[in-house]
């Protein structure tokens, strides 16, 4: 067999070839963004479209038949692999200019690589894992005429589109852009020349390993429908099938005619009238008879009678008594600080930052605080700048909006009230009083009441 192959191959190197394609390899290919100093000739994939990238491609055409003019170009076809499709749409593809060569590795979307001719526009590209074939043959045949002109393809998409074809460093589908080239035939048909000696077989070569599996081919079209075939022989008669149901019972017939009267049957004999009898006299009215004796209780009924319809709604009882806490808290702190609401007379407070479980109280039932009232009895060690002190009541650790605040300078008056805000809480809700101090010209939160000696008043109303 392997001399067959080889006479077969002597024969067709003796005879000239009417035409032939040659399919070459990209030499190049890259895309850049403009503007974008980054280099993607590694990259796997010739991006079109997206942040505007451009594409790039170029085939080394010194590989064709040496003295080739651009008449023997009969066809030169530039095909693309269409990777993956972003957002569909068109592409133009133009020849790079002359004058902008490029390289792989260099180039940047700041080379200013400018495009020469149109060589196609407005291709579709639609469909991912498709081949895209276009017509180059101009193109080449230029090259062919000016070898220093050819930079290779420019590939832009039009507005809108957003797509990826394969590079020539792809390895998963490893379809990077061809061109294929049919030249024309270099002259006559010589005489077929004798057929050579067989050569002595060659020693079988040894396995080679399994190539790595293709990807799977698209999908063909749908063959043609087939003709209709004959009919086939009458099947046997099948057996007799049961009897079906009894039909539903018609409808009742119409009512018939009436049959004609009877003939009226002779009348009897009258027979006489009586006489009338005389009219009596009326007769006196009788006395009435004295009342019966009253008859005794019947038995009680042992069917209960119905209920009666529920009675209107009584008045709203009077309201439960007002609680009032108060008391007289002693500053003995190096800052703001918690003080319970339970505390009666004068009760001291110090240490520093007392938290809100240290001095909260268990509400014993539920309420409604509508009323704050703050005193200051006395306040010493402020100096020449006196401050605002804040009082406000928390529940459950969390500040309320009822708060009151004076200035520690006004003391011996009803510093200040909260009468607008209500807090209402329920038993076990936790409570208790917080007072901040802000010295005059000072910011935080602490200064106040961590350099002065002073007394709050209080009392909280609740009903």
């Amino acid at each position: 067999m392997r001399n067959v192959t080889r006479l077969a191959s002597a024969a067709l190197a003796l005879a000239p070839i009417a035409g032939f394609a040659q399919t070459l390899a990209p030499s190049q290919d890259a895309y850049y963004v403009t503007g974008n100093a980054s280099n993607f000739g590694s990259a796997t994939a010739v991006t079109v479209g997206s942040l505007g990238s451009i594409g790039l491609v170029q085939f080394d055409l010194s590989q064709l038949p040496a003295g080739l003019t651009a008449a023997q170009i009969q066809k030169a076809t530039l095909t693309l692999f269409l990777d993956h499709v972003n957002a569909a749409g068109t592409i133009n593809i133009d020849t790079v200019s002359a004058s902008t060569p490029w390289g792989e590795l260099t180039v940047t979307g700041n080379s200013g690589i400018s495009q020469g001719v149109a060589v196609n526009t407005s291709v579709p590209t639609n469909t991912a894992d498709t081949f895209i074939a276009l017509d180059a043959t101009s193109a080449v045949q230029g090259w062919i005429t000016n070898p220093s002109s050819n930079n290779g393809f420019m590939i832009q998409a039009n507005p809108g589109a957003n797509v990826q074809f394969d590079s020539k460093e792809n390895t998963t589908t490893s379809h990077p852009a061809t061109l294929t080239i049919v030249l024309a035939s270099n002259g006559p048909t010589g005489a077929t020349g004798s057929s050579g000696t067989n050569g002595v077989n060659g020693t079988t070569g040894a396995t080679g390993p399994t190539g790595v599996a293709g990807s799977t081919g698209a999908t063909g079209s749908n063959g043609a429908t087939g003709a209709t075939g004959s009919n086939g022989a009458t099947g046997a008669t099948g057996a007799t099938g049961t009897n079906g149901s009894n039909g539903a019972t018609g409808a009742t017939g119409a009512t018939g005619t009436n049959g004609s009267n009877g003939a009226t049957g002779a009348t009897g004999a009258a027979g006489t009238n009586g006489s009338n009898g005389a009219t009596g006299a009326t007769g006196a009215t009788g006395t009435n008879g004295s009342n019966g004796a009253t008859g005794a209780t019947g038995a009680a009924s042992i069917v209960p009678g119905p209920m009666g319809s529920t009675g209107a709604a009584g008045p709203t009882g009077p309201g439960g008594p007002a609680q009032i806490f108060a008391g007289n808290v002693i500053n003995n702190t190096n800052g703001d600080f918690f003080f319970n609401i339970t505390a009666s007379g004068d009760s001291t407070v110090g240490g520093d930052l007392f938290t809100f479980y240290q001095n909260s109280s268990p509400m014993p039932a539920a309420c409604t605080f509508d009323a704050l009232y703050v005193t200051n009895p006395a306040w010493s060690n402020e100096g020449s700048s006196p401050g605002t002190v804040t009082v406000t009541l928390w529940k459950n650790n969390v500040a309320t909006t009822m708060t009151v605040s004076f200035n520690s300078a006004n003391q011996n008056t009803t510093a200040a009230t909260d009468t607008t805000h209500t807090v209402a809480v329920v038993a076990g809700d936790s409570v208790a009083l917080k007072a901040t101090g802000i010295p005059a010209g000072a910011s935080g939160s602490t200064g106040l009441l961590a350099n002065t000696l002073g007394n709050i008043g209080f009392a909280l109303h609740c009903h």
